[in-house]
């Protein structure tokens, strides 16, 4: 149970403990879609082989959000529709009025709705009750704003906001790839992202190259910044930042994962990963938000 990617929210206002979360997720539990719903949303268990919509660990809360979303594309809608309005035609004599196409395409999303193939996604979100902060495992903003949107529906009174820092990310790693220092806890790996501020947004990408401080300050005084860096903390976790505060593609690596008993059972290592993961981010993000000069 490790996330691959971290969005960052501040919990401004409402408390949120288990016994609430768990009777607030049953009025909201993922249920299947209707017959003519394109869509359904809602909580389902974190952790299958258990019947609670919160697994916890101390302070730690972790709950996962549901969609179930019917696939119908629109090359398959518009194949029916083109095949009814031929038949029209022929019978008709001659082609087929706008309204008569658009009454055509409506009946056909009717009749192909309910026969649908369902798939379900799953997104995975962190509560730290202690330091009031809800981290959710997506790198697609659009899912996480459908999480808080449920989440606000769910919960009486509580109120989330993006976390920011006093200075953006992209200013400080411009900065580290023209030669400060990051600070010791973190190194420069060799994937990187700069951007200019020019109209055209020109893009000068690294991967897998080594970051030689006088090749990228030369792109940083042609007007770049950067937008995307690979990072190493402590040794222990290697993640992408973003100019948005976004931390992306997170993989702990042997030194953590050594901690892991592969003996354990499915439950265990469930349950040994989340304490793991949770114990290493709480030591990792101040670290980072200390780096960008602290909460805004």
């Amino acid at each position: 149970m490790w996330f691959k990617n971290l969005l960052i929210y501040r919990i401004t206002s409402g408390n949120l403990t288990t016994s609430e979360l768990e009777s607030a997720f049953a009025e909201h539990v993922l249920r299947d879609c209707l017959q003519m719903e394109l869509q359904s949303r809602g909580w389902i268990l974190p952790k299958e082989s258990q019947s609670r919509f919160v697994h916890n660990y101390n302070e730690h809360l972790l709950i996962a959000f549901g969609v179930k979303k019917k696939l119908l594309p629109t090359t398959v809608v518009n194949q029916y529709a083109k095949d009814r309005i031929m038949v029209m035609e022929q019978h008709q004599g001659y082609k087929p009025g706008k309204k008569q196409i658009r009454d055509i395409k409506e009946a056909v999303l009717i009749e192909l709705t309910p026969r649908a193939f369902v798939q379900q996604h799953t997104t995975y979100a962190w509560i730290d009750t202690e330091k009031k902060l809800l981290i959710i495992d997506t790198a697609n903003l659009k899912k996480a704003e459908e999480l808080i949107e449920l989440l606000i529906k769910t919960v009486h009174g509580i109120r989330i906001a993006p976390f920011t820092t006093k200075i953006s990310p992209s200013a400080v790693m411009t900065r580290w790839l023209s030669g400060d220092e990051p600070p010791a806890t973190f190194t420069i790996d060799r994937d990187c992202e700069l951007q200019s501020a020019s109209n055209e947004k020109s893009i000068v990408r690294y991967a897998h190259h080594v970051l030689e401080a006088e090749e990228t300050s030369r792109h940083i005084r042609a007007g770049k910044k950067v937008i995307r860096l690979a990072l190493t903390w402590a040794d222990k976790i290697s993640f992408v930042l973003q100019d948005n505060l976004q931390i992306r593609r997170i993989a702990p690596l042997d030194i953590v994962k050594e901690s892991t008993d592969i003996s354990e059972s499915a439950d265990d290592i469930f349950d040994s990963d989340f304490v793991l993961m949770t114990g290493e981010f709480n030591q990792l993000l101040p670290d980072l938000i200390h780096a960008l000069g602290g909460e805004n």
